[in-house]
Order: C-alpha cells, then structure tokens, then sequence
C-alpha cells in the first residue's frame, strides 16, 4: 500500500461521508435480506426506509463537501442518480433484483472514494 493514500483519505473532509455512506448500506443490505427471507415487520420496513434516507443524506454531504472543496465530475452525479432513481424504482419488482440493484449501488459506493484517490 501506498504512503500517501491513509493521508490522502484523512485530509478529504468529503470522503468520510462515503465511509458513512458504505457503512449504513451494509447495515440496510442486511436488513433487508432479513426482511426478505425470514420476517417483515413495520419496524424492519421503517428501519430500512431511514437507513436507506441515511445513505442519502451521506451522499448529499459528499456531494456538496466535494464541490465545495474540489469539484464534482459526471461519474458522482451519476451514482448520486443511481441511488436516487434506480433503487428506489427497483423496489416494485422482485425482491431479489431490488437486492441485485442495491448490491450493485454498494460497489459503486468505494468507486467514489476512487474517484477522489487517483
């Protein structure tokens, strides 16, 4: 590993927001695997409802502290979109493909922090 990427990582005050971003998805992927194959609960549903508003508003931060402090390219927008649009819209068909399009939305969650690295 490379020297400078722990400091390249503490000195951006955006990417702690992808930290919280990553963390909070891993936490709803979770839950909602719960909520798919064993029980479904109103409070599993409102839980996963405001972790998914938690990824959100990490999101936002991110997105905002990054332009503030650098700048934005097309591909954060993009995966603000994805996780804005093709989430949400997935949740009306089959569960497991609302949790192939999370699982893929927490892959592109680490190309953020990426984008910022290199």
């Amino acid at each position: 590993m490379e020297p400078g990427i722990l400091a390249k990582i503490s000195a951006s005050p955006s990417l702690a927001w992808v930290g919280v971003a990553i963390g909070f998805h891993v936490v709803n992927v979770f839950l909602g695997a719960f909520m798919g194959f064993m029980k479904k609960t109103p409070v599993l549903i409102r839980a996963h409802r405001y972790l998914y508003f938690g990824i959100l508003f990490a999101l936002v931060l991110f997105l905002v502290l990054n332009q503030i402090h650098g700048s934005n390219s097309v591909w954060e927008y993009l995966i603000g979109a994805y996780f804005i649009t093709v989430i949400p819209l997935s949740k009306r068909w089959d569960v497991m493909i609302h949790a192939f399009f999370s699982i893929v939305g927490l892959t592109f969650l680490p190309v953020l922090a990426l984008l910022q690295l290199f």
